[in-house]
């Protein structure tokens, strides 16, 4: 494994940033999973005017909402509270599915949410990676991360590592339901 800094995670954040927006781009209304301190829901918010939900489950301090963003103390397997329908148009999962009690329970209820063509968007650590070094975490393989994607019925999932293979970049869309009397 080559020889990264401490630091590689946070000097590439910004850079990720970007990215996730660059894919988002068509996205108006943004579900943040497990979105810790919501930095990034708020980014998006402020720096792309996207209209942003951070949801965790911990007990972090939140930000004031305002400017299009919202952050919610929640369950990411259970989002009925606040979201009923699909109304989301993509859902990132930003270095926090291996966080997840029951991610395929997660998935699903990420694929619920979304409107159809919707995309979820999963930047996660790779089993083997520097984090893991640092961390100690148990992170997914991009196989077992294709398969999880797949089970929870995302249509064209594509699974790459990127960043020097220390982190993974997975996508999926949900179908469009079938038309009554098809």
């Amino acid at each position: 494994m080559e020889d990264f800094p401490l630091n590689f995670y946070d000097r590439l954040k910004p850079w990720l940033f970007s990215q996730i927006a660059a894919e988002l781009r068509s996205a108006s209304r943004i579900l943040d999973l497990g979105c810790g301190d919501c930095k990034l829901v708020g980014w998006l918010a402020e720096t792309y005017g996207k209209n942003t939900i951070g949801v965790d489950i911990s007990n972090l301090v939140f930000p004031a909402e305002g400017n299009g963003t919202r952050c919610v103390r929640a369950d990411a397997q259970s989002l009925n509270n606040f979201l009923a329908k699909e109304t989301i148009d993509a859902v990132v999962l930003f270095w926090s599915l291996h966080e997840m009690a029951h991610p395929l329970a997660v998935l699903q209820e990420a694929k619920r949410v979304l409107r159809p063509l919707g995309e979820i968007l999963i930047v996660e650590f790779p089993r083997g990676s520097l984090a893991q070094r640092l961390w100690n975490e148990a992170y997914y393989s991009i196989g077992e991360l294709a398969d999880m994607l797949k089970k929870a019925g995302f249509w064209r999932p594509e699974v790459k590592p990127i960043a020097h293979r220390q982190l993974t970049w997975a996508k999926g869309f949900k179908l469009s339901p079938p038309e009554k009397g098809k």
